[in-house]
């Protein structure tokens, strides 16, 4: 492992999403993005910061252009559409062949079938050093059928795929319930 200093980016674990927007022909972008957390609302929101390196890329600029992208959780039946969608890693010659869709109540692309995903509003965005962030309200969750059957969000099921750097990872055994450990 390369040293850890205090200006490292360093960071442990995240889940990486596919952030879609419309181009501005209409076409449906989409990009992995796993610098990504959660706010507790009113409102709920999905906090995405967007490293640009002294340029906007194209989600970005999609963003602020539009006020609402989806979000879908990343998957390993995903992994092959997200890395030809990553401009570090995309391959020419290599035709993928997942569909989207429209938005349930927003004008955002969803990928078909996808597990769980969200369509939010930026309702507030802090530029910082090269990263920009952006508040994103839930305006619709969307969850597949047979997940909404289960007992409790089982991640199990739904198999988000964990970044670490450089790596990728899916999650293991369910260890128990909050409070199971207390007292113990």
């Amino acid at each position: 492992m390369e040293p850890i200093t205090e200006n490292s980016m360093c960071f442990f674990t995240q889940q990486p999403f596919l952030i879609g927007t419309y181009d501005s022909d209409g076409s449906a972008h989409f990009a992995p993005i796993s610098w990504i957390s959660f706010t507790a609302g009113p409102p709920c929101c999905l906090v995405i910061s967007i490293y640009g390196g002294g340029q906007k890329k194209q989600t970005a600029v999609n963003i602020e252009r539009d006020g609402v992208l989806s979000a879908t959780v990343l998957t390993p039946d995903l992994l092959p559409f997200a890395e030809q969608h990553n401009l570090a890693t995309q391959r020419e010659g290599v035709a993928l062949t997942q569909t989207f869709e429209s938005g349930r109540k927003l004008c955002v692309p969803l990928l078909t079938d996808a597990k769980w995903s969200y369509e939010c509003e930026v309702i507030h965005t802090v530029p910082i050093g090269n990263c920009t962030t952006y508040f994103a309200a839930f305006r619709q969750v969307n969850v597949r059928e047979d997940l909404l059957a289960l007992d409790f969000v089982d991640l199990r099921a739904i198999n988000p795929v964990i970044y670490g750097p450089n790596h990728y990872f899916t999650v293991g055994e369910h260890l128990g319930e909050i409070g199971d450990y207390a007292g113990k």
